[in-house]
């Protein structure tokens, strides 16, 4: 067997729209199953806003400005593991970002809790786990007309 040590990373959320932005919810950096993702060996979060009246950030924003991006330093240490193919390959672990989030939209006045779509689960394989690795990724929440779009950029850094 061999295991990896990493550090995966929230590093930032952009607003990619003309308007503000203000997701809420959970991103989670797990360890899974790599056949299985509903699986879990370990989950931490890296971002965990349970409704609005929370801020969206330490600095106590509520909203992402249109065009603009907060920047987080939320990592959190996970093991990796890798079985002998032969023996218990079906065990084998991978690493992925999860995310429920949802953003509060406004439609014919109407106010909706629309939930972001996207990668749901990006998957990082055990041998993709080498050094330094930025990853970004892009999340939609459609309502109607209107569509929000943020840029999620992790980072995963093998330190053992």
């Amino acid at each position: 067997m061999a295991t990896k040590t990493i550090d995966a990373s929230l590093a930032s959320i952009r607003n990619t729209n003309d308007f503000k932005v203000s997701p809420a919810g959970v991103i989670n950096a797990q360890s899974v199953r790599a056949v299985d993702d509903e699986q879990i060996f370990d989950s931490q979060n890296l971002f965990l806003r349970p409704d609005r009246d929370h801020p969206l950030h330490p600095s106590g924003a509520l909203f992402i400005p249109p065009g603009q991006s907060l920047t987080y330093n939320v990592t959190k240490r996970l093991q990796i593991s890798h079985f002998d193919a032969e023996s218990t390959g079906a065990l084998n672990q991978m690493l992925i970002f999860r995310r429920e989030l949802t953003e509060r939209m406004v439609v014919d006045s109407e106010p909706d809790d629309v939930s972001y779509q996207g990668n749901l689960n990006h998957r990082v394989l055990f041998d993709e786990i080498n050094g330094f690795r930025e990853v970004t990724v892009d999340y939609t929440a459609i309502h109607g007309d209107v569509r929000a779009k943020i840029l999620v950029t992790y980072t995963v850094n093998r330190v053992a």
